[in-house]
């Protein structure tokens, strides 16, 4: 497995990373995300706590991630339910017609 080096600053402190190839963007993206919390939390109350802005942070992102909805079927890839379920119409109009979709782009008989 391929992996990277990088670097990633939470709360001033800078922490280097080993990070799957591939990975790093999002790892970037996750310590963006906890920066900026814990950055609005010493702004809006006034905590100056290194340790606690984390915990706060953290507790905050864990909290979000538990009242999020469940994750969409794989098959509608993000799709709201009612395109997903149009799409899925349409394919099958299309398979009762005769037309397929083989070669990627469609083929009629």
């Amino acid at each position: 497995m391929n992996e990277s080096s990088i670097q990633v600053t939470i709360a001033g402190r800078t922490y280097p990373l080993t990070v799957a190839e591939g990975e790093a963007g999002s790892v970037r993206d996750a310590a963006g995300r906890i920066d900026e919390l814990v950055q609005r939390f010493q702004r809006d109350y006034g905590v100056s706590d290194r340790q606690d802005l984390l915990a706060m942070a953290a507790l905050q992102l864990l909290s979000d991630t538990a009242s999020a909805p469940a994750p969409a079927e794989p098959a509608s890839a993000g799709l709201p339910t009612e395109v997903f379920d149009g799409l899925e119409e349409i394919r099958s109009m299309l398979a009762q017609a005769g037309v397929t979709q083989e070669d990627g782009k469609g083929t009629t008989p």
